[in-house]
């Protein structure tokens, strides 16, 4: 979808189109840009720019939080539209979905049609623009959607790849980063078409067993199926991190917004009937030390409470006392399907050992499915 959080509120606020708006944290605080109208990106605005230095580069922009309910109904209703299309779709993001299109020729005249046809009901029903990539293989799909925003179609067959995308720079790949892109500038590679071209002997030295991996990609000899959310695997973790307006020294604040932190990371784990084992602690310093702890347990957790007492027993052995912090992070790893317990660990405090705690959890629960995610929260937060 074309800036899609911001597109929503163009659509929906007549006062707001044609202007300059930044969807993300507060202009005052440390919030980054989560996506910027056109009209904002022709001032030089981007995703993950800081927010301070969006308002230095466009000061008449207008700055809006997400509307995190509007933005869902808005992808459900994206993804009705593409289920019409195929059976096979998966969501990789709120704005963005891989199609498998095979054996569409019997209903499509060709590719063309199809892509514009997606683009239509999508203007449609939802008064939105998308930009459709339509390719061999998914990252080329990927790729070519990108080509030709924002309303754009891009197709690239078989016998086109070298034409239209060997010239274009390495970092155009989807998951190659600056990190990867800086030393495959030192050893040539400059273009899409000079990693199709490389050897894979040569990069499988230099990155391991994704070097060969990387130049298949370029060159479209590997590929993966199109995956519909029933059938992806399981996810490895789950996590929320937190930056703070300012940095803190202050442990009761930063204990909060721990706990805080949890309880969005155990209700997520509720919601997709998982536990881990592996609790991992995140703390970066005012002068960007960011620091990792982990701790792994004898039996599996769901139960945000006794991952919170696991994860404060990381921060108390570890924070460097009277040290100001920028971010706060924690993470669930080692995950497994079922229902883990937090009444057994070898360190039971009176949190951990009161089995209401577990009891009222799905009741907790309950109430935000309801009233939505702010409606009940442990009164330790609140003040956040």
């Amino acid at each position: 979808m074309d800036a899609f959080f911001a597109a929503i509120e163009q659509r929906d606020n007549p006062l707001l189109r044609g202007k300059p708006v930044i969807i993300g944290g507060v202009p005052e605080g440390r919030g980054v840009v989560s996506t910027c109208s056109y009209e904002a990106r022709k001032y030089g605005v981007h995703s993950g720019m800081s927010m301070a230095k969006a308002l230095k580069l466009c000061p008449h922009v207008q700055f809006l939080s997400v509307s995190g309910k509007k933005i869902l109904h808005v992808s459900r209703q994206l993804l009705n539209i593409l289920d019409q299309v195929s059976p096979r779709v998966q969501p990789i993001s709120v704005d963005e979905a891989f199609v498998d299109i095979a054996g569409m020729d019997l209903v499509f005249r060709n590719e063309e049609e199809l892509g514009r046809g997606i683009k239509s009901e999508i203007k449609k029903q939802l008064k939105l623009t998308a930009s459709i990539g339509i390719a061999p293989t998914k990252i080329l799909a990927k790729l070519a959607s990108g080509l030709q925003k924002p309303d754009g179609l891009t197709i690239i067959r078989n016998d086109e790849i070298e034409k239209k995308i060997y010239s274009l720079p390495v970092e155009k790949l989807w998951g190659i980063g600056e990190k990867t892109v800086a030393v495959m500038k030192k050893l040539g590679i400059f273009t899409i078409g000079d990693l199709a071209n490389s050897s894979e002997v040569r990069l499988k030295q230099v990155f391991g067993i994704m070097g060969p991996q990387m130049v298949k990609v370029a060159s479209a000899r590997l590929d993966s199926p199109v995956m519909r959310l029933d059938e992806l695997p399981m996810e490895k973790s789950m996590g929320h991190e937190h930056t703070f307006w300012t940095d803190t020294a202050d442990t009761e604040e930063i204990l909060s917004r721990l706990l805080l932190l949890v309880q969005k990371v155990g209700r997520r784990l509720r919601k997709k009937n998982l536990s881990g084992r592996t609790i991992t602690l995140k703390i970066r310093y005012d002068n960007f030390q960011t620091n990792t702890h982990q701790s792994s347990q004898s039996i599996y957790l769901q139960n945000e409470m006794a991952i919170y007492s696991v994860a404060t027993r990381l921060f108390q052995k570890n924070y460097g006392a009277g040290r100001k912090i920028r971010l706060i992070g924690v993470s669930v790893s080692n995950l497994i399907e079922g229902q883990g317990t937090g009444l057994e660990l070898p360190f039971q405090d009176e949190l951990i050992r009161s089995k209401s705690d577990s009891s009222l959890l799905p009741a907790v629960d309950q109430i935000k499915d309801e009233f939505g995610e702010n409606s009940i929260w442990r009164a330790s937060v609140l003040k956040l």
